[in-house]
């Protein structure tokens, strides 16, 4: 009897498992929904999700929330780690409703549409920073996990930079926009940023480098300055 259980549960994860994989990456990417003034963007990696609305025109944040998430029949489960309308949400687990439609897909009542042009290449996932560089020499944060956080995701063309504590649940800021690489060269277009609407369109060009795990991030910020910063992979990080 207990065999024939072992059977059926093997074949049932057999035929389930695939559908789950296929579902999961279906939905990694970048995803657009707009109304009126309104843009809704959800960036998702196969760990993280982030949902950002802003208004078009005055260029203001609305909301952005996330965290990891994973697929449990026809809701995605978000554990949250950031909520720029109420802190009391962070570590709170959200429960939205998803449907795949096509080339689309629905999350509660709004269906969008793929943003992502091409492969993700070597940029694909999350980006926590861990430091900065004066000349060659990397000086490195003591805790850049916990509980302050500077996460940068990255889907096929898009992205998004999140700052917030994981601790006190404070939120700090987040922009994002486009992104290409080409050789030594990485390029963001920038869409939405909370820290000055005067950044908003602009077109900023960085040196580009990833070695020995660490994205060397070297250029002009969008408010004026130099900046060279470090950068590693989040899952490098969270399991210390």
């Amino acid at each position: 009897m207990m065999k024939q259980l072992a059977r059926i549960l093997l074949v049932y994860a057999l035929l389930v498992y695939p559908c789950f994989v296929q579902a999961q990456k279906f939905i990694e990417g970048s995803w657009s929904n707009t109304k009126g003034d309104v843009t809704s963007w959800l960036l998702v990696t196969d760990q993280l999700l982030s949902f950002t609305q802003f208004e078009i025109n005055s260029h203001k944040l609305i909301a952005t929330y996330g965290g990891t998430y994973r697929m449990k029949g026809k809701e995605l489960e978000i554990q949250q780690e950031w909520n720029s309308q109420d802190s009391l949400q962070v570590g709170q687990l959200k429960k939205i409703t998803f449907q795949k439609k096509k080339r689309q897909i629905q999350l509660e009542q709004l269906v969008y549409t793929p943003m992502d042009k091409g492969e993700s290449g070597k940029m694909k996932g999350a980006w926590i920073i861990v430091g900065n560089f004066s000349g060659d020499i990397m000086s490195r944060r003591p805790n850049p996990f916990f509980p302050r956080r500077t996460m940068k995701m990255h889907t096929g063309n898009a992205f998004q930079w999140i700052a917030y504590n994981v601790q006190t649940k404070q939120f700090f800021g987040t922009g994002g926009g486009f992104y290409s690489t080409q050789a030594n060269t990485y390029t963001e277009e920038i869409v939405f940023f909370t820290k000055a609407s005067s950044s908003i369109g602009k077109k900023l060009i960085f040196d580009f480098q990833i070695q020995d795990g660490i994205w060397r991030h070297k250029g002009q910020k969008s408010t004026g300055g130099p900046m060279d910063e470090a950068w590693s992979r989040r899952e490098l990080l969270d399991h210390k």
